[in-house]
């Protein structure tokens, strides 16, 4: 896996060994990226299943002014500070371990420009995600929620407020993106 654009592109990343991660293709990334404007100049994002830390780390490359990564898993912790070390990112990296639940009510406070939600594929949590993030106002007018999901779950696409900027499926995934109108 490796940045796709921006100031560190072509930049290889580790990932997590086996299953215990499912790294976002890049032509998925291509695919999300291209869709919300290609780079973030000084946007806040937020990943809530950090993984490897792909996505935070391209929405960097791309000119995000922050990044905020959630992740549960120690083993993925470890890698996207191997990640963040070997970019040298500094601290517009902020990581948090522990369950999304209990980090989210932390963060009520911040409001996003892009939020990630790309969860392991057994969690069936996307639409409660995006009905947490719309009741705690944590999204910027004119941000965009970013799910990445098994393509034969079903996840609502309607929500006041939002229309549906793409939605395509990719491999074996399906990738929604919501943008918040005015």
């Amino acid at each position: 896996m490796r940045i796709i654009a921006g100031m560190y592109r072509g930049r290889k990343l580790y990932t997590l060994e086996g299953l215990k991660t499912r790294p976002t293709l890049d032509q998925t990334k291509e695919a999300i990226f291209s869709s919300i404007g290609g780079y973030l100049n000084g946007q806040v994002v937020l990943d809530v299943f950090g993984g490897s830390g792909a996505l935070s780390l391209e929405s960097l490359s791309r000119g995000a002014s922050k990044a905020y990564i959630i992740d549960n898993n120690i083993e993925a912790i470890e890698i996207i500070k191997k990640n963040r070390d070997a970019l040298k990112v500094g601290s517009e990296l902020v990581i948090y371990h522990g369950s999304y639940e209990q980090v989210l009510k932390r963060l009520t406070n911040i409001k996003f420009d892009v939020i990630f939600l790309d969860p392991p594929f057994r969690m069936k949590v996307i639409d409660e995600l995006i009905e947490f993030i719309i009741e705690h106002n944590m999204l910027k007018e004119d941000g965009y929620i970013m799910a990445e999901y098994p393509k034969e779950d079903v996840v609502n696409k309607n929500y006041e407020g939002f229309k549906v900027r793409l939605c395509r499926r990719y491999s074996s995934s399906e990738v929604l993106i919501l943008e918040k109108e005015d």
